[in-house]
């Protein structure tokens, strides 16, 4: 009889999410003035965001190594699995999908089945507590499989990013010759496009009305939230961004009480710096 195991990356957030300590984490090691930290373990969010400020360097990050990824399969093998499925953090904002493939034939009488989700933070975490979900109700890998695709052609993330020098140091920012030049005056509309890219949409020059095309954006998207599901909010040590969203949402009639707004990864922070602020969703 199968039994299907479930891992995903320490960037989906499931840290600060109760209810799904089963679903296996493989870490990423933040890497700050040449101390290493394993995310979600040796650093939490709280403690990441107050640090940042005192850092010499921009801090970087490093994929879950390749034996960190077989000790979970082995755990999982020793618990009865046949199968896992690995929902990995989109390849073009880290080399973990990639590191999850050459994985998968080091290990035997196991299936690994690697799923690119395209996307980060809590879409991928939502993708990891919806493949729970269904393993456990007897689900199959194809199954599992058919449906997290399904999710991953209707999701969407729109955010800010209040210093987009970490974006364009680090790489993560697909078009980023056209903003460098005034990366420090600039606060885009962000976009996590349909290839798991971070892309710049429109330049704008105050966060606060970047914030305001973020909400419209999805707003606009979503009939004002009426064709969005599963909406959650992520911020990195911006409150203040959570508090003015939630109000303008719930100026449309959103229950805002229903949202996810659980803080960032740090191994996320690492990336995108403090005063982020971003809605993310599946969309009907």
């Amino acid at each position: 009889m199968s039994k299907i195991g479930i891992v995903t990356c320490s960037t989906s957030g499931l840290d600060y999410i109760k209810g799904y300590e089963s679903i296996k984490k493989a870490r990423t090691t933040i890497i700050m003035d040449e101390k290493e930290y394993l995310d979600g373990l040796e650093i939490h969010p709280s403690e990441f965001y107050n640090k940042l400020n005192t850092l010499n360097d921009i801090p970087k990050t490093s994929q879950p190594s390749m034996g960190h990824l077989l000790e979970l399969y082995e755990e999982l093998k020793n618990e009865g699995c046949t199968d896992i499925i690995y929902i990995s953090i989109s390849e073009h904002l880290s080399g973990t999908y990639q590191g999850v493939v050459l994985s998968k034939d080091l290990i035997e009488d196991v299936n690994i089945h690697p799923f690119n989700s395209k996307t980060a933070s809590f879409l991928t975490g939502f993708m990891a507590m919806e493949a729970y979900r269904m393993a456990n109700e007897g689900k199959t890998v194809d199954e599992i499989l058919d449906y997290l695709s399904y999710l991953r052609d209707h999701d969407r993330i729109f955010l800010m990013v209040d210093d987009l020098k970490y974006l364009v140091r680090n790489g993560r920012l697909s078009n980023a010759a056209g903003f460098i030049a005034s990366a420090l005056k600039i606060k885009p509309l962000l976009e996590l496009g349909e290839d798991g890219k971070i892309v710049a949409k429109e330049k704008i020059r105050t966060a606060k009305k970047a914030l305001d095309r973020v909400i419209d954006s999805f707003l606009e998207d979503t009939n004002y939230g009426k064709d969005a599901k599963f909406i959650f909010l992520f911020n990195t040590d911006a409150l203040n961004h959570v508090e003015y969203t939630k109000k303008r949402l719930e100026e449309e009639g959103i229950d805002t009480q229903q949202l996810i707004d659980a803080p960032v990864s740090p191994a996320i922070g690492c990336h995108v710096g403090k005063g982020v602020i971003g809605i993310g969703y599946i969309k009907k």
